[in-house]
Formats: C-alpha cells, structure tokens, sequence
C-alpha cells in the first residue's frame, strides 16, 4: 500500500499531486504495455474507458476497482491519462493518502474488514516518505495502541521479531530459509583447501 502522509488531508493531497506531476506517462503506458500487452497510444487522449470497454478486461477491471475504491472518483472520466496516473504513483495498489488520522483509519479498515494482519508500506519518494511515516503516521499509530513503544524488551531487529518469533539472530526450525544456510566454519575451510 501506497502512503503519502503529512500534517493535514490537504497537505498530503498537495504533496500527492506534487509527486504525480514529476511522473513519466509516457513510461508507465509503456510498463503498462509490457505488463498487459495493451498499447494505450491507440486510444485517443478523451476517449472514456470505463464505458467504451477500452483496453480490455484487465484495465476494466482497474477501473472497476478504482471506481469503487479510490476517493472522489465517482464522477471521475478514466481516459489514458486518467489511468496512467492512477498507475504512476504505487502501481495498481492501494493508496492511503491524508493526515495521520486518515491514513490510520484506512489502515484500521484494511484491518476491520479484510482481517489483515499486517501491511507492505509503499513509498514515493525515499527517504522522504519514510521521513514522512515516522513523523506524521507513527504518533497516531502509537496513540492509537497500534505499533509498538517499547522494542528494547524484545529482540534487536525486525527479523528477530518477526521471522524468528523473537528467540534470536537465527531462523526458526523449518523455515525454508533454513535449507541456504552456512556457517564462519565452513567458509574457512573452503578458503583453506582453495
């Protein structure tokens, strides 16, 4: 999930709307191309696809989703232009967009209705949207009782937390990771023997 965060809704639009005008739409109607085999540069620039049935059903699709998902979007026209920026910015994704409290309640929703149990944070801009997170979005996660205060109590990284239930810098038995694994010892012997 794409997220773009600031002190306010409005601030966060803004920065949305900054980020999207440094876009290449001629570059992504080209990924896009190479993901679906549809060339967006047949359709013409007005052409509205979410009643022509331009582009196929994958794009259909998208528009469906959008439609339904993505706010302010019911009257929305989805020409090219319209869905490449829809794609510029975190792909075919999710976005949660807005001030803290915002972005807290979409997250929360994900949580409420889906049942997630966690979240693969997309940035738009690095470190700045992870600036971004740490300032605006964690407070309120933290108000909230949502992400942990206090990581001293347990183990010293996030894969110690998360990949190791918290027992240690190694993988937890039957890990398939496991099966990669090699030790100081063996890599010195076969520096020895080479």
């Amino acid at each position: 999930m794409l997220v773009i965060v600031d002190e306010t809704d409005e601030k966060a639009q803004a920065k949305y709307e900054e980020y999207l005008s440094y876009a290449d739409l001629e570059g992504m109607a080209t990924l896009f191309g190479g993901w679906t085999n549809h060339d967006l540069s047949k359709y013409a620039e007005d052409e509205d696809f979410k009643f022509t049935g331009a582009g196929g059903g994958g794009i259909q699709s998208m528009i469906n989703t959008w439609s339904a998902t993505v706010p302010n979007s019911g009257g929305v026209k989805w020409t090219r232009r319209r869905v490449l920026q829809e794609l510029a910015l975190g792909g075919a994704h999710p976005r949660a967009i807005g001030g803290p409290q915002t972005v807290a309640d979409i997250l929360q929703s994900w949580i409420d209705i889906a049942g997630v149990d966690g979240f693969n944070l997309a940035y738009a801009i690095s470190p700045g949207t992870f600036e971004d997170m740490v300032q605006y979005l964690w407070p309120e996660l933290r108000r909230r009782g949502v992400i942990w205060n206090e990581y001293d109590k347990v183990a010293g990284s996030t894969r110690e937390n998360y990949l190791m239930d918290g027992k240690g810098p190694r993988l937890r038995p039957g890990h398939p990771g496991t099966k990669f694994g090699w030790s100081i010892e063996e890599s010195a012997v076969e520096v020895e023997t080479s």
